[in-house]
């Protein structure tokens, strides 16, 4: 990791962002599948004016606030926003439906769900408006498109301090049938994310990408990973490989994957042309989420001329191992490697008992 930030000098996740925009504030933050371009120095504004607007609607520092949005540039800024009044935060995949959204409003004891209107065929404010009339019209609903609430800055409380208050839910169905709520503080999501940025050695001469739900705990581990390195980020609503490969190619993308499938499909884009990089700027693939095949990461390897840093965690806790650039090949390939910065690991019996090496 090469950064200009000691993540240790941040006492919450909002105050690390605030630290990015004061070392480098004209650097690009984040980029999306329309070509907008967003520096750090902006998304701090346009944060604290949609905090502004969202303490007129009635969210206040202390709240519980479920949102299911896609990953879009909006959707980033809100939920820095809603970190900057100091709410609880339950971020839920655009997939879910009332089944599940209503399990996590109900466990998390919401009092604010925020949501969009329709997005790829499915009426997600009308089902919000459901999920408002079950509760007996307990649950606020905010229904945002495109522009999202504003506000004048001069108006907002102080910043949160501290990193170890429970400020996030994140979702997960592991393998029980119904979504249970993950607690994270700021400072357990900054853990995850310095580790990233360490084990993939980003820098802020990298260009990565969010091409899955941004309210999957992958989201924050890219973000910090962002925030601490200064590395741009460059955003997908929905992954088409055609499209996301000429996105990729517009951004100058250095870094991207996310799980198994994405580097098969990558590689399938690449075998259309094999006699030119699919990516020229491409240094790496990196994710997690599932095994990856070994012949996929030396198909990858010999066709693509790159390595997949392959990882492992879990919502709990969102980065255990990585592979690293220092790895050898036979490592890379079969493993998924060693444990991160700051994690450490054990391997126990039934009785509880610590094992060997």
């Amino acid at each position: 990791m090469n950064s200009d930030i000691a993540p240790n000098d941040a006492v919450s996740l909002w105050d690390l962002l605030a630290l990015r925009a004061e070392t480098t504030g004209d650097a690009v933050a984040l980029i999306d599948e329309h070509d907008r371009r967003m520096t750090f120095a902006e998304v701090v504004s346009v944060a604290e004016r949609v905090a502004a607007g969202l303490l007129a609607r009635g969210i206040e520092p202390g709240s519980t606030v479920s949102w299911q949005l896609p990953t879009r540039i909006e959707t980033v800024v809100l939920s820095l926003a809603l970190s900057r009044l100091g709410v609880t935060q339950n971020p839920i995949i655009p997939l879910y439906r009332a089944r599940e959204v209503g399990a996590m409003v109900a466990q998390c004891e919401s009092e604010w769900l925020i949501t969009l209107g329709e997005f790829r065929g499915f009426d997600h404010g009308a089902m919000a408006e459901e999920l408002r009339a079950a509760s007996g019209d307990r649950l606020n609903l905010l229904i945002v498109s495109s522009e999202l609430p504003d506000g004048d800055p001069a108006g907002l409380p102080p910043a949160p301090v501290g990193r170890e208050e429970v400020r996030w839910i994140y979702t997960t169905s592991g393998t029980t049938s119904a979504p249970k709520g993950v607690c994270h503080t700021d400072g357990t999501l900054i853990a995850g994310g310095v580790s990233l940025a360490d084990a993939i050695g980003a820098s802020a001469e990298d260009v990565g990408t969010i091409f899955f739900p941004y309210a999957h705990i992958g989201g924050p581990d890219l973000l910090i990973a962002s925030l601490t390195t200064g590395m741009s980020l460059t955003l997908m609503e929905v992954y088409e490989p055609r499209a996301a490969v000429d996105l990729m190619r517009r951004a100058g993308v250095t870094i991207t994957g996310g799980s198994t499938p994405h580097y098969a499909l990558l590689l399938e884009e690449q075998r259309k042309n094999p006699g030119a990089r699919v990516v020229p700027t491409l240094r790496m693939l990196t994710g997690g989420g599932a095994p990856m095949p070994e012949k996929l990461f030396r198909d990858v390897l010999t066709e693509m001329g790159i390595p997949i840093l392959h990882a492992y965690g879990m919502t709990e806790c969102p980065m255990i191992t990585s592979a690293r650039m220092s790895d050898s090949i036979e490592q890379l390939a079969t493993t998924s490697g060693r444990p991160v910065l700051g994690c450490e690991v054990q391997i126990r019996t039934e009785e509880d008992d610590v094992l060997p090496i």
